[in-house]
């Protein structure tokens, strides 16, 4: 007799599903391993050359099958990296100068990326190593004519170690009912994939996976990141009735998003985005944001740093803004520590403290002008429709040296010709207790300010958000975070310009109404938070969410404030 067995990994993409196991197990890609004479090397680089055009074509026919945006995003970014004129050059430089053949040429070449990737152990990375591990494999199978598609029962739920997204596209069309990984983040291509498919999915399940065999049936919680292998009947029935309760919430809060952006005493108010992938563009139309708050950008430097360029980031921003019509869209320029950054060697001791955002965007010009040219030519393109904004300020110096430069940039483009937006409004991450403090001042030199509170509450309790040790110090709700943002939002008043939130305080629904109560309209979120906050808002009136922004001003602990909002809701 089979035994229950629970695991437990991350949830990937939402839902519940009960079904069968399909296995599915890459194949391992074998490369040559002798060089070859110099009467070989034109052969090589033809082959090489053959192996980009089939895999070219390749996407393609998949990509004239599909009409999910966020697919097609997709399969245009791997198109562009096969395309790319540096890869091509190194693997052809590979085969000529070393007398590598093609296969190896492109293992190794490929090779070199992927550790630069690993070296930097941040999970974002790693989930892009995977697609990029797919690509490699393609054109080695092309190069050498060996190809093994995998077989999967149709209906069933696919267990694999790791899936490109290529595979899960691939993969979809055998109507799979749900995925299970054992490697892999919330953050990797593949699960964003599948959230955009509705493919229930469940991540990084390391422990456990070698009991889920062929066949077996498993209860699979994407909500919750459990997989339940040879489920009782009980707990089968329990999730039966947690599928229809899934159902009937999904109808609500589609309900929900379709409702005006309005308080119970009319009101208005404005949900828009977090997102840092063109592949969350669906989700936004889900849940009817209005454009995006924050649109990261990290990824495009992390994931690219050998790919990118700068026709890349504005085909990248076009799409966001074409895929957000007729909503704002906020570019925060690229935000990322010293820790990983590719061409710092030197080691940080508390990088959350040192080398990052403006601060590491100002020693690094080139880097900083090429993407304000970037943003600067969209804007042209989409007047009116975008905003830049700027993370991790601490002086007024900072911020005026980053408007010199983007004037620079800016009275370069016109002399080339080219069309820019001339009113592109520039606005500040309050995120350091330095510029909440001086908000007033900073108001009267920006376009807009943004409050980060993730870093603000790190940096105001002096608690790194990120050590397990401290965790429970690090509270968004504290009394000293809610006075710092009344100041930040007397001081956008004064000086009469937008004030929005978009850390992580504004996706938690009481403590929006309680931000609405201090006159901050304007909330940026997680596109799945957006249903949970619009139905908090719209159920009470301007009046009581005032009242409660009095009461959370007058608390001394987070207790207190816990306390509050716990009455609230």
């Amino acid at each position: 007799m089979n035994n229950e067995i629970s695991l437990s990994g991350s949830p990937g993409s939402s839902g519940i599903i009960i079904g069968k196991i399909s296995l599915y197990r890459r194949e391992d890609t074998a490369v040559s391993s002798e060089e070859i004479d110099d009467g070989e090397i034109d052969l090589q680089i033809e082959k090489f050359n053959r192996a980009r055009e089939k895999a070219m074509l390749g996407l393609e026919e998949l990509l004239g099958e599909q009409d999910d945006e966020t697919v097609i995003e997709l399969i245009n970014t791997q198109i562009e990296m096969i395309n790319d004129p540096d890869l091509r050059q190194r693997v052809e430089m590979e085969i000529s100068k070393n007398n590598q053949p093609a296969d190896s040429a492109i293992h190794t070449v490929f090779g070199e990326y992927l550790d630069v990737l690993k070296q930097n152990q941040d999970d974002v990375l790693l989930d892009r190593s995977v697609d990029i591990t797919d690509i490699r494999d393609r054109l080695i199978q092309f190069v050498n004519h060996h190809f093994s598609k995998a077989q999967i029962e149709e209906n069933t739920i696919l267990v694999a170690g790791e899936l490109s997204p290529r595979e899960v596209i691939e993969f979809s069309d055998a109507n799979i009912k749900g995925i299970i990984m054992g490697r892999g983040g919330k953050t990797s291509h593949a699960a964003i994939i599948a959230r955009s498919m509705g493919i229930p999915t469940v991540v990084g399940l390391k422990k456990g996976a070698d009991a889920i065999d062929d066949g077996k049936e498993v209860v699979l919680d994407g909500n919750t990141g459990k997989v339940i292998v040879n489920p009782m009947k009980s707990t089968r029935q329990k999730y039966e009735k947690l599928i229809e309760q899934q159902l009937k919430h999904q109808a609500e809060m589609e309900a929900f998003c379709g409702e005006p952006n309005e308080t119970s005493d009319d009101y208005s108010f404005t949900l828009r985005a977090n997102i840092e992938f063109a592949e969350e563009l669906d989700s936004v139309k889900k849940c009817r944001a209005e454009g995006i708050g924050l649109l990261r950008t990290e990824s495009i430097y992390l994931q690219r740093e050998h790919f990118g360029d700068l026709r890349m980031q504005e085909t990248f921003y076009k799409a966001i803004l074409e895929g957000t019509k007729p909503h704002p869209v906020t570019i925060r320029l690229f935000d990322a520590g010293g820790d990983k950054f590719f061409k710092r060697s030197q080691k940080e001791q508390n990088p959350f403290l040192g080398w990052r955002g403006i601060r590491m965007l100002l020693d690094e010009e080139k880097l900083l002008k090429n993407q304000l040219k970037a943003i600067l030519k969209t804007a042209g393109c989409f007047p009116g429709r975008l905003r830049v904004l700027v993370p991790m300020v601490s002086t007024l110096e900072e911020v005026l040296e980053v408007k010199r430069l983007m004037a620079d940039v800016r009275n370069e483009l016109k002399e080339e010709g080219i069309a820019v937006d001339e009113q592109l409004p520039f606005g500040v991450m309050v995120e350091v207790p330095s510029v909440a403090l001086q908000a007033e001042v900073f108001a009267g030199h920006t376009d807009f300010l943004s409050i980060g509170t993730n870093d603000l509450t790190q940096y105001t309790l002096a608690v790194d958000r990120g050590n397990e040790l401290i965790s429970d110090l690090y509270d968004q709700r504290h009394p000293a975070v809610w006075q710092l943002i009344k100041h930040v939002s007397e001081a956008a008043k004064k000086k009469y310009i937008p004030l929005a939130v978009c850390g992580e305080l504004a996706s938690d629904p009481v403590s929006a109404c309680c931000l609405m109560g201090m006159g901050i309209s304007e909330l940026s979120m997680s596109t799945s938070a957006i249903p949970a906050v619009k139905k908090m808002l719209r159920t009470h009136s301007l009046t009581e969410m005032k009242q409660l922004m009095k009461n959370t001003l007058k608390s001394e602990t987070v207790d207190d404030v816990n306390r509050i909002f716990s009455k609230w809701e």
